[in-house]
């Protein structure tokens, strides 16, 4: 499943504005309580969680869980600001914490209270992702992060036995490996700078680069790893000429996840990508020799190794959710061993619920294991828990481009970027 940085817009509700489906309101009548639950996956994807649900009801007969797939944000977003949400809602943490901003979620605080519910059956990093001023405000169901492929057989051609243990090795692996056309054009990427949100997120990650404080609170766009990550950024940008570097990441960008990108293909080096990519490989009968290993830190900062954002996707309950119990109860056999193992093997997702990280079926899973060891280091990275944090993307993204075109150094753009993102709140 990909994920990249999201936005989510809260829009006003429309007077007298209905939403329809397994959301509304129902009737009391004899027999299991039914709890409404709403996902946002589709396809293939769906029916792996109708199966889910199946099970749960076949399990008990104090709730019948009703599903409907709902990946329209506004529907979502109307409906639980109305007197029609659902009961349990599936999305990710960065929903989280737009959706609590806006009052829009019930705290899971009194139900772990009272049931003494052991949150340590999930990564730290995944409690981490729910958790608003010590506050939680969802489950955990899967996990997402992101490491390192590489091809072996053009590693191997650049004079290389191994990937590299530290980001000044890749650079220079990156410039070996890097192949031009005639022309000067290029036909084999050795930096990793696509994806896109990898280059704006890893890349500056495995240099120490931070874009906010640990706790979510504080920008910090003139860290100095950012700078020092811009820096061998625009150096190979340098190297091979800046549009002979932008037209091949437009390319890649344009082919991206299709039988034609450029990893699959074989004309990159190294892929800061998530645990999906080897099965999309598999699908597209690319026969690329590839391998994974963790992203490196700097020869000054090893401990850096592995470092990714982190996200999840959870289970959160609607402040206006009529069956509360219900939803908690199938929140908790849902991210469960039985429930999370289901949603896992079936979406291709990677696990929250840590007894799940040495379970067979997860492990056989093609890079599973590589990206498990990642997640069990506990490095992930959080998003800024501010109000304003789809502006400051968005200004952040405008700024990397006036560096990656070699409008501003890093410096610059970087100083510009922190005088007009110092009023977000």
């Amino acid at each position: 499943m990909k994920k990249l940085f999201c936005s989510f817009v809260l829009l006003s509700v429309a007077a007298g504005f209905s939403v329809y489906g397994s959301g509304s309101r129902q009737t009391e009548t004899a027999g299991p309580k039914v709890v409404s639950f709403w996902y946002n996956n589709t396809g293939d994807e769906a029916k792996v969680y109708e199966q889910a649900i199946a099970a749960y009801n076949a399990a008990q007969n104090t709730y019948k869980v009703e599903g409907l797939s709902v990946n329209d944000q506004q529907k979502l977003i109307v409906a639980m600001s109305g007197n029609e949400a659902p009961d349990l809602v599936q999305g990710s943490n960065a929903q989280i914490v737009s959706y609590q901003a806006n009052g829009l979620l019930t705290s899971l605080k009194a139900f772990i209270d009272r049931d003494k519910f052991d949150l340590s059956i999930y990564s730290q990093k995944s409690i981490e992702a729910n958790t608003i001023k010590q506050e939680i405000y969802a489950l955990p169901l899967t996990g997402y992060t992101i490491q390192m492929f590489y091809n072996k057989d053009l590693l191997k051609a650049a004079g290389f036995s191994e990937p590299p243990k530290t980001v000044e090795e890749l650079y220079d692996m990156a410039v070996a490996a890097t192949k031009l056309d005639a022309a000067g054009n290029i036909e084999v990427l050795g930096y990793p700078l696509f994806p896109l949100a990898s280059a704006r997120q890893e890349l500056i990650y495995a240099f120490g680069g931070r874009w906010w404080s640990a706790d979510g609170q504080t920008l910090t766009p003139q860290d100095k790893g950012i700078i020092e990550s811009l820096t061998y950024n625009v150096r190979y940008r340098n190297l091979y000429g800046i549009e002979k570097v932008q037209a091949f990441v437009a390319t890649a960008n344009t082919n991206r996840y299709t039988e034609k990108d450029m990893f699959f293909a074989g004309k990159q080096l190294f892929r800061f990508d998530g645990s999906w990519l080897p099965t999309m490989m598999k699908n597209f009968n690319s026969t690329v020799n590839y391998g994974i290993t963790l992203i490196p830190g700097t020869k000054a900062r090893p401990e850096l190794i592995g470092t990714s954002r982190f996200e999840t996707n959870s289970l959160f309950i609607p402040i206006t959710a009529t069956q509360k119990e219900g939803a908690w109860d199938f929140a908790k056999w849902l991210t469960g061993p039985t429930g999370a193992k289901i949603i896992d093997l079936g979406t291709g997702n990677l696990p929250a619920l840590k007894a799940l990280y040495t379970d067979k079926d997860i492990l056989a899973k093609p890079g599973f294991p590589e990206f498990i060891e990642a997640l069990k280091l506990e490095k992930g990275i959080q998003y800024a828990q501010i109000n304003d944090f789809n502006e400051y993307i968005s200004m952040l993204n405008e700024y990397l481009d006036y560096v990656y075109s070699g409008q501003q150094s890093p410096e610059a753009a970087m100083a510009a970027l922190a005088d007009r993102a110092k009023n977000l709140k």
